[in-house]
């Protein structure tokens, strides 16, 4: 990253700060996910520890208010209630990241796939796309996401191919048979 990028980035950053558009608005999973891969890179660019340092605390914050027993809501706003495989797969992406400078992050990341992926894969057919919050059940109206097994699929290969071998064994068969499903049409 050229450095008038990266001066570009930090300077956008206090702006959004400053505006408490980011970090300091309302939690909102996906946006968070994005955030956490923001600071690891600008650590991985600048080794400036205070980038290492804002990362771990916005996992705090997420956890506190978005965290659930399993898994964590979409975002903090009344209407973000249940949870997206697509969004969990960003954030466990973002965990990856952060646990290439700390491995129990990636830990982590390993914990919260296992404890999510049997409620949202349906073996051999696909990934629910919304569940409930508490991932009881699929959310009313909605029903598999196109492109969240393979969000997955990367996400657990990031995070661990030895430890999430079967889920990604699940995700791959999905993977194939989506693939083979377009081809008969």
């Amino acid at each position: 990253m050229p450095l008038r990028d990266l001066d570009y980035v930090i300077r956008k950053l206090h702006w959004m700060r400053g505006e408490r558009i980011w970090p300091n608005g309302l939690r909102y999973l996906w946006t968070d996910a994005f955030g956490l891969v923001l600071y690891v890179s600008l650590f991985r660019e600048t080794g400036e520890q205070r980038w290492l340092d804002a990362a771990r605390d916005l996992v705090v914050d997420v956890d506190c208010v978005l965290g659930r027993e399993r898994g964590y809501r979409i975002g903090e706003a009344a209407d973000r209630d249940g949870q997206y495989f697509h969004y969990l797969a960003m954030w466990l992406y973002a965990l990856a990241c952060l646990g290439e400078h700390e491995p129990h992050y990636r830990e982590k990341g390993i914990r919260i796939a296992k404890d999510i992926h049997r409620p949202f894969v349906l073996p051999g057919r696909g990934v629910i796309w919304k569940m409930e919050e508490d991932l009881s059940a699929p959310y009313p109206g909605y029903g598999l996401g196109a492109m969240d097994a393979f969000d997955g699929y990367v996400s657990y290969k990031l995070l661990s191919e030895e430890e999430l071998a079967p889920e990604i064994a699940d995700m791959r068969a999905i993977m194939e048979r989506q693939y083979e499903t377009r081809d008969m049409d």
